[in-house]
């Protein structure tokens, strides 16, 4: 019976190892893959690899592979950098959790964290087009205006794009869905 829980134990490493492969790039060779599962002491041939991947896509562990374009550049994106600072009112508690909750599922928001100082709020947000950018900054400010005391906003030109950012992949259906549901 240790055996049985031994194997379990490794099978799911080796699960761990090529979903892990897979989220850092789709497209990885089975041989690549191998060579990873070697690193950590694991010898399974690249054919092995492919069965196990396709185990894998057979369980529903892998739905599918989406393609994740990367703009040069961002060109034609608008990256808008956006400062907030709150005002006080009876419903603060209730209502910046509706913001925390906006920013964390927002398909557009790079990033969002709180500070401490002048601002209490940064947003970084990632837009195909200026007409989409404004539409959501007017949106945004609409829903949450009663709890915005100073907003600013900064268009930002790209020189060097950070690898993480995963914001550019939405569609402009995507953000009109988002937008209805905030608007209502």
């Amino acid at each position: 019976m240790y055996k049985v829980t031994s194997m379990s134990s490794e099978a799911e490493e080796i699960n761990e190892v090529i979903l892990s492969c897979l989220i850092e790039n789709a497209r990885m060779s089975s041989q690549e893959i191998h060579k990873r599962l070697k690193s950590r002491g694991i010898n399974r041939t690249p054919r092995a690899v492919l069965e196990r991947i396709s185990k894998l896509e057979k369980e529903g562990r892998i739905a599918g592979y989406t393609l994740k374009p990367q703009p040069k550049n961002f060109e034609g994106f608008v990256i808008r950098l956006i400062l907030i600072s709150f005002k006080t009112s009876s419903v603060f508690n209730e209502r910046v959790a509706m913001f925390t909750s906006y920013l964390q599922n927002a398909p557009f928001a790079a990033f969002a964290g709180r500070t401490r100082g002048e601002y209490d709020w940064i947003n970084i947000k990632i837009f195909p087009n200026t007409k989409i950018a404004n539409q959501e900054s007017d949106m945004y400010r609409t829903v949450f205006g009663d709890i915005i005391e100073k907003y600013t906003a900064f268009d930002v030109t790209v020189v060097k794009a950070p690898r993480f950012i995963q914001a550019t992949n939405y569609s402009i259906d995507n953000f009109y869905e988002f937008c209805q549901k905030w608007m209502k």
